[in-house]
């Protein structure tokens, strides 16, 4: 069975998908403890609160 997504729910997949990219660059370019790579850490963690808590901002 395909499941559809809601084009919000799409939108949080990708934007999840998009920060821990950035993150991953952030950490190799900065280092893991610098402060970018922590904020934007801190910014996928938001997002995949979001998702799992069902909350389609």
């Amino acid at each position: 069975m395909i499941q559809v997504l809601e084009p919000v729910h799409s939108d949080l997949l990708k934007a999840i998908l998009i920060k821990k990219e950035e993150m991953i660059q952030l950490g190799m370019r900065y280092g893991l403890v610098n402060h970018r790579t922590i904020e934007c850490s801190q910014q996928l963690d938001s997002l995949l609160n979001q998702y799992k808590n069902g909350e389609l901002h």
